[in-house]
């Protein structure tokens, strides 16, 4: 009786002791995982606050696109001087 005692006491310590390695194992995975994510989630952001340093502002874009506007009316000026131009060189 004793035996079979010792027996189910020696399974049931035993079968503790194999789900605790296993929930051991499984944790530190998980915890690997986690450093994984968190060098990865550092690099992002780090490549975000370079992206961000290289944004253009929204003046300067504001800027470039007035510029960009004022282009057709520039060149039909230019072409109008340039006309101009020509016809005071042949007369």
């Amino acid at each position: 009786m004793r035996f079979i005692a010792l027996a189910l006491l020696a399974g049931g310590i035993g079968g503790v002791l194999t789900l605790q390695r296993q929930t051991t194992r499984a944790l530190t995975a998980e915890i690997e995982r986690s450093h994984g994510r968190e060098e990865e989630l550092v690099r992002l952001r780090a490549e975000n606050e370079r992206l961000q340093q290289e944004l253009v502002s929204p003046a300067e874009l504001d800027r470039l696109r007035d510029d960009r506007a004022a282009l057709p009316r520039l060149r039909a000026e230019l072409e109008q001087l340039k006309r101009s131009q020509a016809g005071r060189i042949s007369k």
